[in-house]
């Protein structure tokens, strides 16, 4: 990649019109820091994300985040633009929650704050699965799972480095040192996200849910350092010195991508073809509610991170 290209990557998102990648559901790559480097120094976050954040706010309001909506014969483009970029929002969303998670720990901060975060970034996780869990079972068999067979047999999301941080949470076998006044509402979040989770799963592949399970029942013994590397070489993840100025510029370029998409196709395009019954999963109110909301959700999640006022 070239230095401009680079630095457009980490720049801050235009007010209006598309300007991720080269042209509509296009993709950049993503740049983080090693999972374990400090890059989150409180303070250390300049007034320009805020004020950026707040202008796609503005636009997002009055319907100004235009994009012509994607055609039958550009699904396949779409959803793997939602694969991968959704991808890189969930990994920006892991560092954030592990980062408030060291917080809570030190006993640094305002704990029933940061425990409402860690809630709102939860369920950001959890419209992330929702959207890039989005495509048809057709293009997802044909296109999006046969590209991580042929990164590596048994590729799996458990290689994430960035997930290592918050794993423990998501599996819901302890709570974090949380106010017992915030404790439901995290616990709640946490047990969508699993269901979540499976519902996508099952939706996508035959006997997704119970392969997925037994991933996260058995996991592997041992994990080679390469996967890893396999698995950020396939998101097209790079690892390098960044800043939380670049990390979180890199998120509101993907909210704004993402709030743009949704505001042309919604989260189910017109023209795909989506067949066989809908999972149970998928069927709750609860994940109803965040289907509906998912447009806000990536709106607030970029207003949280960036110290913008979210949207009500």
């Amino acid at each position: 990649m070239s230095r401009n290209s680079t630095t457009a990557a980490l720049s801050l998102p235009a007010t209006l019109g598309w300007d991720f990648g080269d042209y509509p559901y296009a993709l950049e790559p993503l740049t983080l820091p090693h999972p374990g480097e400090p890059w989150l120094a409180p303070g250390a976050i300049g007034t320009g994300l805020a004020a950026s954040c707040r202008e796609l706010l503005a636009a997002a309001g009055s319907g100004s985040l235009a994009v012509p909506p994607a055609t039958a014969a550009e699904l396949e483009q779409l959803f793997w633009f939602r694969w991968i970029t959704g991808h890189h929002i969930s990994f920006v969303i892991w560092r954030l929650i592990a980062a408030r998670l060291e917080q809570l720990a030190a006993g640094e901060g305002d704990p029933d704050a940061i425990a409402r975060e860690i809630t709102e970034y939860v369920r950001a996780y959890s419209a992330m699965m929702l959207y890039t869990g989005s495509s048809t079972r057709e293009i997802y068999n044909r296109t999006i799972r046969p590209s991580m067979y042929r990164m590596h047999s048994t590729f799996s999301g458990t290689w994430a480095a960035d997930y290592a941080a918050v794993r423990g949470l998501f599996r819901g076998r302890r709570l974090p040192p949380v106010p017992a006044g915030e404790a439901g509402a995290l616990a709640q979040e946490i047990a969508l996200s699993q269901r979540i989770h499976l519902g996508v799963a099952a939706k996508l592949v035959a006997d997704g849910r119970s392969l997925l399970q037994h991933l996260v029942d058995q996991p592997a013994e041992r994990q080679p350092r390469v996967w890893s590397g396999i698995f950020d070489c396939y998101f097209l993840t790079l690892r390098a010195p960044a800043s939380g100025e670049e990390v979180l510029a890199q998120l509101l370029r993907r909210c704004k991508a993402v709030a743009m998409d949704l505001a042309a196709n919604g989260l189910y395009p017109r023209v795909a073809d989506y067949t066989g019954p809908t999972p149970d999963e998928l069927c709750t109110p609860e994940t109803l509610a965040c289907e509906s909301e998912l447009a806000d959700i990536v709106l607030r999640v970029a207003a949280l991170a960036t110290g913008c006022r979210p949207p009500r």
